[in-house]
């Protein structure tokens, strides 16, 4: 039997991105969360006694010089050597280029695949392995990197490591393109994925993996998040399993405010549902994004002082370091009034028909050209403020179009809204 744990995209120390982490304790936490889980990796390795682990890319950020994650990341794998447990590493989009690559000094039982496609073969007992990888180049990579692997080395159980845009996933950016078509046609047994962060399976004569990033780091990264435990036998992959180590998870919470018209209410209900999940979710931190959800006459005063909504919610988890909340979303709608149907004109006439509709191509273009410019006059720290790849940024900027519109929609159909005076 050969054993492996199959993990990709651990990111570590990668720089917070959630602008709504603003406590100090929970910055901490986010921030050492990458690391603690890669620990745990390492502890499940070798409380399961795996024969090797395979690490398909981005195990840390390309800007990433921290000697203290050095030091971390080599003492991680002294202990994995010490326990006679192989490592098989190749380099993502993020980390080809780090200078930690070049200054680390690894055991010899860690193996970092080079930019040209290289085959280690293992043997325990009659079971005979080929674990071949392809790295990055420090370049981006818009060709399939697939054409650089061998043919399937004959008798052998046979393992792919790639980091891949697998069928092109939204949100993350097009490096090394590949689909599941041609992977089975190479003729491998088992695909060691890297790069999406959302943990996809495709079982059969090729199996494929992609593990997804083991520790989410924002509210993007929602859920549970995994790594993959393989075990093979002659006849082939005999079990594979999804292992959550996670040190903490981001969750969202849906909550049904409509047809309340108290304040009081409204806080009772959203105290009521912190409490009830917190009694399902236990042994690791969650960060909690609340959104509040229907149509009630409480819309626009939800709008304005949603963040006397946060510190309330915020008072029910306060003694309690497994929980905390990150933000509350506002997703509501106030009850249709004859005044909903006024006929606004100018500017709020377009306010007023964009709520119902999809914004035009021709107002996110422009709002597109606006955002670009005032990127470009932030320091280059700041630059990724909206995320890191285009996608990402047109989702965060049409949510924030949106959020816009409807609040000010609801301040002037508001009764007390001074603009109604």
């Amino acid at each position: 039997m050969f054993r492996f744990v199959h993990t990709a995209d651990l990111h570590l120390d990668s720089p917070l991105k959630s602008l709504a982490l603003r406590d100090p304790e929970l910055k901490q936490q986010v921030g050492i969360g990458t690391r603690e889980t890669f620990a745990k990796i390492v502890n499940l390795c070798i409380e399961e006694m795996v024969d090797a682990l395979l690490i398909a890319g981005d195990l840390y950020d390309s800007d990433q010089t921290s000697m203290y994650t050095a030091r971390f990341l080599a003492n991680q794998m002294q202990r994995l050597d010490k326990e006679g447990i192989r490592v098989f590493i190749i380099k993502g989009n993020h980390d080809a280029g780090s200078v930690i690559t070049g200054q680390l000094i690894f055991p010899d039982s860690v193996k970092i695949f080079s930019i040209k496609a290289e085959t280690v073969n293992i043997t325990k007992g009659d079971l005979n392995i080929a674990i071949h990888g392809v790295s990055f180049p420090n370049r981006p990579v818009p060709e399939s990197l697939v054409p650089k692997f061998p043919y399937p080395s004959q008798g052998m159980f046979n393992i792919g490591m790639l980091h891949t845009s697998l069928g092109g996933a939204q949100g993350h950016d097009t490096y090394a393109p590949s689909n599941i078509n041609e992977l089975k046609q190479v003729g491998y047994d088992y695909w060691a994925l890297g790069h999406i962060h959302k943990q996809f399976c495709h079982k059969g004569e090729t199996t494929v993996v992609m593990p997804g990033i083991p520790q989410g780091r924002n509210i993007g990264e929602d859920g549970e998040k995994t790594v993959s435990m393989v075990s093979v036998d002659e006849t082939g992959i005999t079990d594979l399993q999804q292992v959550s180590l996670s040190v903490l998870q981001f969750e969202r919470v849906e909550i049904d405010v409509s047809d309340i018209t108290e304040w009081r209410e409204l806080v009772v209900t959203i105290h009521k549902s912190i409490q009830q999940l917190m009694r399902t979710l236990s042994h690791k931190i969650y960060v909690l994004r609340l959104n509040l959800l229907g149509t009630t006459d409480l819309n626009w005063r939800i709008r304005r002082d949603s963040e006397i909504l946060l510190e309330e919610a915020r008072r029910i988890v306060d003694d309690n370091h497994e929980f905390w909340i990150e933000k509350v979303e506002t997703n509501t709608q106030g009850k249709a009034t004859n005044d909903n149907n006024k006929a606004y004109v100018g500017a709020l006439a377009n306010l007023s028909f964009l709520e119902d509709t999809e914004i035009p191509h021709s107002v996110l273009r422009e709002i597109e050209d606006y955002t670009k410019t005032i990127l470009r006059a932030l320091p280059a720290s700041s630059k990724k403020v909206l995320g890191e790849t285009e996608d990402e940024k047109n989702k965060i900027v049409e949510e924030l179009l949106e959020e816009g519109i409807s609040d000010t929609l609801a301040y002037l159909r508001n009764p007390d809204s001074e603009a109604r005076q």
